[in-house]
């Protein structure tokens, strides 16, 4: 038996992640950025400059991508990410499954982000025009009919 398991051993990963579409993060984020790595620390801790957030507040800056085996994730000063976190504890953490990318690799995914983040009045925008054209119409309209009343009636 022990020799069998030594003979077919399996494969084991630290750190397994499964494939997100950019839709899935979206929903699962806490906050979603694009920001400059000012600094970090030694505890895994991350300082960044943000750029444009699509969801969510990074008031600080602060993001722990931390020590957490091998599904932590390292930044590095000077570079630009897009950046997925989760809120735990009031804390803003990224890992290594979370989808973080180099902003030269996050074309696509940004592309969906703006997508995903206009306001839903946006896509309606011929029915915004219509309905102000129809009250443009509307209001033409009764002061016509008021000048024509006024000048029947007014001797």
């Amino acid at each position: 038996m022990v020799s069998f398991s030594v003979l077919s051993p399996n494969k084991v990963f630290a750190c397994s992640c499964g494939d997100s579409s950019t839709e899935q993060k979206f929903e699962g984020s806490s906050v979603i950025f694009t920001g400059t790595l000012l600094s970090k620390d030694k505890e895994g801790g991350n300082i960044f400059n943000v750029k444009k957030a699509w969801k969510g507040n990074l008031t600080d800056g602060y993001v722990y991508s931390g020590f957490n085996g091998m599904c932590g994730t390292e930044f590095e000063v000077g570079n630009t990410y897009l950046v997925y976190t989760n809120n735990v504890e009031g804390k803003e953490l990224t890992s290594l499954c979370s989808g973080n990318k180099l902003i030269t690799e996050a074309s696509k995914d940004i592309q969906a982000l703006d997508r995903l983040s206009e306001p839903e009045w946006k896509n309606k925008y011929i029915l915004i025009l219509l309905f102000a054209f129809a009250f443009a119409v509307a209001i033409s309209i009764i002061i016509w009919r008021a000048k024509l009343w006024l000048k029947n009636n007014v001797h």
